[in-house]
């Protein structure tokens, strides 16, 4: 097999490894076997383990020496570390493209959180999609700056929040009252305005801060 198409294969096993943990197929601490996963997907243990490789750099998975590999625990502290984080790229990233973004770029951002708020209006609500949503939405922002080792580092934290969310059961109540910020900051970035934009991203961020503190609070006691 040559170098492109074990790397082909290295990439469509992340890719689905990745969906698992994050719709939690895979839970925190479960422990995956590496022969089973190369027989499971019909394919040698090399692309299994350099994809194994590329979500033990992103964070979902760790090898620990003389035990395995599992899916990575979550920590409360690290959680809200990555929250400050990502807060700190989305304000970076606003104010590197705030008056260069395109409306036709715009357009399609508000088109993302119109079809986020036909969900939450579904007497079924699809927590799955909608959180795939909401990704695409904060993604499509660190995008427009170009900056792909950026890109790469928020992709790998937002992937830890979405993971808390499904874990610790995000609530529609909550979920509905956070999805009011998307259109203030569609509205802020459309209107050119850091200052507004700056204050709801960082009461976004707050929110979930507040939210994941009650949520382990209520599991721990």
């Amino acid at each position: 097999m040559s170098k492109i198409e074990t790397s082909l294969l290295a990439d469509q096993v992340y890719k689905i490894l990745r969906s698992k943990i994050i719709t939690g197929e895979y839970k925190p601490s479960d422990k995956l076997d590496i022969h089973k996963l190369a027989d499971e997907f019909g394919v040698s243990r090399s692309p299994v383990k350099d994809a194994i490789n590329q979500l033990v750099y992103d964070g979902l998975i760790e090898i620990i020496p003389r035990k395995g590999t599992y899916v990575t625990e979550l920590d409360f502290t690290d959680f809200l570390e990555v929250l400050d984080a990502r807060l700190m790229i989305e304000l970076w990233a606003a104010q590197q493209v705030i008056q260069t973004v395109t409306i036709e770029e715009l357009e399609k951002w508000g088109q993302i959180v119109a079809k986020m708020e036909l969900l939450l209006k579904k007497d079924s609500f699809n927590f799955d999609k909608y959180n795939k949503l909401d990704m695409q939405f904060h993604s499509s922002l660190i995008d427009w700056t170009g900056n792909k080792k950026i890109k790469e580092m928020f992709l790998s934290l937002n992937t830890h929040v979405s993971l808390s969310r499904i874990v610790h059961s995000t609530s529609l109540e909550s979920t509905i009252k956070r999805h009011r910020d998307h259109w203030l900051l569609f509205e802020s970035m459309k209107a050119r305005d850091l200052t507004s934009f700056s204050d709801a991203i960082s009461r976004h961020i707050g929110s979930l801060k507040q939210e994941a503190k009650i949520r382990w609070n209520e599991e721990e006691n």
